[in-house]
């Protein structure tokens, strides 16, 4: 018959090992999180600049329901546009996030992917298909695919994909829609 000290030292030990893990892996979140919250920053960034590239001051933000945006102004300090944080729904492996370029006159200006985690050989392409990208810019009135009445062409094997980063731009419009009610409103 096994005594408690067959049972007790083994499980001592191995709570030992999970605390210094649990220990170890703590102290690596605590050092690496500033690195990756800046990388984060810089990322976001150099997505607002690429998407609307004449524009100098970026500071000034705000959130709706629909994504998140910072207003966009040239370096007299005239709003230019905004570059809209936006999510879609129905990729292949969930969420899309893109940062969406929309001009002082409510078109897509650009599409900077942020997160997307599709398919690399696939939906993961599309990051890159400049036929299906160039369907974006000039939008005014809404993104949606052709199958749906609208006017984006999916890619044949990546409709999932398409429908992802269709929704993601048609929600970045609609968070310009809600600025402009706002600015409206309050002068």
């Amino acid at each position: 018959m096994k005594s408690f000290k067959d049972y007790f030292v083994p499980t001592f030990i191995l709570f030992a090992i999970c605390l210094v893990a649990a220990a170890l892996l703590a102290l690596t979140n605590e050092v690496t999180a500033p690195t990756i919250e800046a990388n984060r920053i810089k990322a976001e960034q150099e997505a607002m600049a690429d998407v609307i590239p004449e524009g100098k001051d970026f500071s000034e933000r705000g959130e709706n329901s629909f994504g998140s945006y910072a207003t966009v102004k040239d370096a007299g300090g005239k709003v230019i546009g905004y570059a809209v944080t936006a999510v879609g729904k129905g990729g292949y492996n969930g969420e899309i996030t893109l940062m969406v370029g929309i001009g002082a006159d409510g078109s897509v200006t650009k599409l900077n992917f942020l997160e997307i985690d599709e398919t690399p050989s696939v939906g993961g392409k599309l990051t890159t298909n400049e036929n299906f990208l160039k369907q974006f810019p000039g939008l005014k009135d809404g993104a949606a695919l052709s199958k749906n009445g609208g006017k984006i062409d999916a890619v044949s094997g990546a409709t999932k994909t398409s429908t992802g980063i269709t929704d993601a731009v048609n929600n970045a419009l609609l968070c310009y829609a809600e600025i402009q009610k706002e600015v409206s409103t309050n002068g």
